[in-house]
């Protein structure tokens, strides 16, 4: 292994991994929904399945709230558009940066040649935005991450934080805007033209980088190749065709503030760009900085393109398996939305979000937490005490610990494994499946084990002693029946555990006598006795027995699925 190249080292794990996963996708029953306004009940398990699929770690306060409002509110508030005022990322550890102090932020600074830093703090600072719990419920930080591993970037590649911060941005801002629109801010990002090569994509030499992937990946799909050079929606001349209406792209380096990009007429090639028949072979004029805007609206006008995001919007909400019936179903009505609605995506999220399909009980907890999902989810889910006390600048320490965690599990919230994004939306036939290995998952346990453990997790960089650890039994006081272990367990398995019908009875009553043994008073006798004259040994002791009872929860395999 220590003289493979890294490409067969990948190579090496990934045949690993494919050796021991379903080698055949998952069949769908003989008749299935379709995107007829769902009309069933709407209770605590429906709500959950929503909120698990929309946002990140839901909590037992957020269901309950969606199942009050009901259906409709719950998704007006989920898309909702609304502007937020989120301070930007700060230093909280150069102290070497003479022109951002430590507690500024670096977003509007000069360039540092070692950039290292302000990554670290961005992606602390996107944590932090995932964790907030004081924020209402929305889709918004779970769309920034479906597109940036629409349009994925390696932020160690850019090594430049402000470009990264300033294009997942735009992400935020547009998060269920108009797609069209979304794809030409891409096309000339600052990070995007540094990270596939546009600044050095010029009249004399052409760079397909960028134009290959926006066929590709970011826009119309590589179907089968069929005939030499051609595939089932372009040919490689298209691509050839749109390097040089790309060209003439630089970046100002050095500049401060958002916009970076410039365009240079004499580095651009101004001649009349024809496509093949897969275009109709229509033609693209001469039209400077606003020509790669034609190259879109022409690429636009297949069909294809909206189907194409809409695959991708359903692999990343509902489920990974589109077949013939779900193609015709679900995908092409979806497309048509889209396209009705000028490439708005909220129509679309609206209309899966409300869809009978999306509530089909083969749905519900059919696909494999992300790391995200997993680790974060499971820091917002329960009452953690301790960050509130930490400073600033620890609290980004611990913030940045956490995304090093989900990092291991083979999910950088900044850094992807390459410009197709992370596999386990796009990789047949595993998908969902690349999330666990024998290497990730043992990182999936540890981090469970870790935060129940009585004595808590780290959190401060100097000291220590200064701890982070669950206390769920003020989680527990706003249950209904706190005294009563047999409606804890109850209420923790229909939160936690997202398929009800594979939890029995006898392994309810095994998770009640985790806690209380033989004898089924213990709790209610304890709890009634903090109760009546609380302190914080009695405490102590009914929080040991809760962690105790979330670990064996939290570590069944039912918890790894949403």
């Amino acid at each position: 292994m220590a003289n493979l190249s890294e490409k067969k080292k990948k190579d090496f794990r990934r045949d690993k991994v494919l050796k021991h996963a379903n080698q055949v996708e998952p069949t769908f029953p003989a008749f299935i929904a379709g995107l007829e306004t769902y009309s069933g009940n709407w209770d605590f398990q429906m709500a959950a399945h929503l909120l698990r699929r929309t946002t990140i770690g839901p909590t037992i306060e957020e269901i309950n709230e969606s199942v009050e409002d009901g259906l409709d509110k719950t998704i007006e508030k989920l898309l909702d558009e609304s502007e937020s005022n989120i301070q930007p990322p700060i230093n909280y550890q150069d102290e070497e940066d003479s022109e951002v102090p430590l507690g500024s932020t670096w977003i509007n600074a000069e360039r540092r040649v070692n950039d290292f830093k302000r990554r670290n703090s961005y992606s602390a600072w996107r944590v932090k935005q995932i964790l907030d719990k004081t924020k209402s419920i929305s889709i918004r930080e779970n769309m920034v991450l479906f597109w940036q591993n629409h349009f994925a970037t390696e932020a160690t590649v850019i090594n430049d934080a402000r470009y990264t911060y300033y294009m997942h941005e735009k992400f935020r801002k547009n998060f269920l805007g108009d797609f069209k629109q979304l794809v030409k801010m891409v096309n000339i990002d600052p990070a995007m033209l540094i990270y596939l090569s546009g600044e050095y994509n010029v009249k004399d030499a052409p760079n397909e980088n960028y134009a290959r992937e926006l066929f590709e990946l970011f826009t119309i799909g590589k179907g089968p190749i069929d005939g030499e050079g051609s595939y089932t929606y372009y040919t490689e001349a298209d691509i050839w065709e749109a390097s040089k209406i790309l060209t003439g792209w630089r970046v100002k380096r050095n500049q401060r503030g958002e916009e970076r990009q410039y365009f240079t007429e004499d580095r651009h090639d101004s001649s009349l760009k024809t496509f093949s028949e897969k275009f109709g072979k229509r033609t693209i004029s001469a039209n400077g900085d606003k020509e790669h805007e034609d190259l879109i609206d022409l690429i636009f006008e297949n069909d294809r393109v909206s189907e194409f995001i809409c695959e991708k919007i359903y692999r990343w909400f509902v489920y990974y398996v589109i077949n013939d019936e779900i193609s015709e179903k679900i995908i092409k009505p979806l497309a048509k939305t889209l396209r009705d609605n000028n490439y708005r995506i909220k129509p679309v999220i609206d209309q899966l979000l409300r869809s009978t399909h999306f509530y089909e009980v083969y749905i519900r907890g059919a696909v494999i937490k992300n790391p995200i999902s997993f680790s974060l989810g499971f820091l917002r889910q329960f009452s953690l005490s301790g960050i509130e006390e930490l400073d600033v600048y620890e609290k980004y320490y611990f913030w940045k610990s956490r995304h090093s965690n989900i990092s291991d599990q083979g999910q950088s919230i900044l850094d992807h494994p390459n410009v197709a994004g992370w596999p386990a939306y796009y990789q047949e036939p595993l998908y969902h499946e690349y999330w666990i290995t024998s290497v990730t998952l043992p990182i999936r346990t540890s981090h469970i084990k870790y935060y129940l453990a009585n004595n808590g997790v780290r959190a401060s960089q100097t000291d220590n002693n200064v701890r982070v650890k669950a206390n769920p039994l003020n989680l527990i006081e706003t249950f209904d029946k706190p005294e009563d272990i047999v409606a804890i367990v109850e209420r923790l398995c229909e939160w936690l555990l997202p398929v009800q019908n594979e939890i029995s009875e006898e392994l309810k009553n095994d998770l009640v006598n985790s806690v209380v043994g033989n004898n089924s008073n213990i709790w209610e006798d304890e709890y009634k006795d903090f109760i009546n004259e609380p302190d914080a040994e009695k405490e102590e002791s009914l929080n040991k027995k809760l962690r105790s009872l979330l670990k064996e929860i939290c570590l069944m395999p039912e918890y790894y699925l949403s």
